[in-house]
């Protein structure tokens, strides 16, 4: 049903880091820093494009995307405004393959991690920083943001099936359509705020007290709907979530300077 032609509302891996908000990267600071890495075009041949973030045994990491969406992996951003820089950072996808040095707390790691560490989430700023050239400073400000309570109805949220799965929780979108369809895999709650702030261009607020992660499913109610606030706010009701506009602090990325890759 998941093909990789279908545009996503939604594509929420769900294991939180603590690398926390945005921060800006000096050239002087000193990151942790992948041994090696490299950076490509996606394989025009392949029968689809792989996005996002994996995170593999022993601390490998593979990330498919634009530049944009690589800064709002590497710096966490949930519902932050990223201003600045060339069009072409949300336009030209990359492939970056990446492994950490021998002495990294990452070489830990036995399993998948659909999130990066904190540590994987600074060597990606290293990244950005010596291989894209990358500066930026960070600006707060007060502005509105989207609470998540828990709602009046039953919470449509099951123990899951896999707790080893690779996390994902979606709201698929036809051509031009938003129907309402959502599910999720051994997600948690604190992740779907996350990517709901992502599609409701602000924050989003997760005060539902509700830790563990999650299997659910709500099929979609309306073909023909064409608002993703409708589609966002009726899956949050179907889930037994409810969610109500606020304020609060938001934090903004500006860009200062961002290049084309160095040769690998």
């Amino acid at each position: 049903m998941l093909r990789a032609s279908r545009r996503f509302l939604l594509c929420a891996l769900a294991l939180l880091s603590t690398a926390g908000f945005a921060q800006s990267v000096p050239v002087t600071t000193r990151l942790p820093e992948f041994e090696a890495a490299s950076i490509k075009p996606p394989d025009p041949a392949a029968p689809y494009r792989k996005g996002g973030f994996y995170g593999e045994a022993g601390g490998r990491v593979f990330f498919g995307g634009t530049v944009k969406m690589l800064v709002e992996v590497a710096f966490n951003l949930k519902g932050s405004d990223l201003r600045g820089g060339p069009e072409w950072i949300a336009k030209q996808w990359f492939e970056i393959n990446a492994v950490p040095p021998d002495n990294s707390p990452s070489r830990e790691i036995n399993g998948r991690n659909a999130e990066p560490t904190a540590e994987q989430r600074l060597m990606l700023q290293a990244l950005l920083r010596d291989r894209f050239g990358f500066k930026s400073h960070l600006e707060s400000k007060e502005g509105d943001i989207y609470i998540l309570t828990r709602g009046r109805k039953p919470l449509q949220l099951k123990a899951p099936k896999d707790p080893g799965a690779d996390p994902r929780a979606i709201v698929v979108i036809k051509p031009g359509v938003i129907d309402g369809e959502a599910m999720g895999r051994n997600t948690t709650v604190g992740y779907l705020a996350q990517m709901l702030s992502r599609d409701l261009q602000a924050p989003v607020v997760d005060q539902t007290g509700i830790t563990g992660t999650y299997d659910f499913y709500v099929p979609p109610v309306d073909p023909e709907n064409q608002d993703v606030f409708v589609a966002v706010f009726g899956v949050v009701d179907r889930l037994g979530l409810a969610i109500k506009r606020g304020r609060g602090p938001m934090q903004t990325l500006v860009i200062d300077h961002v290049e084309q890759p160095s040769a690998n």
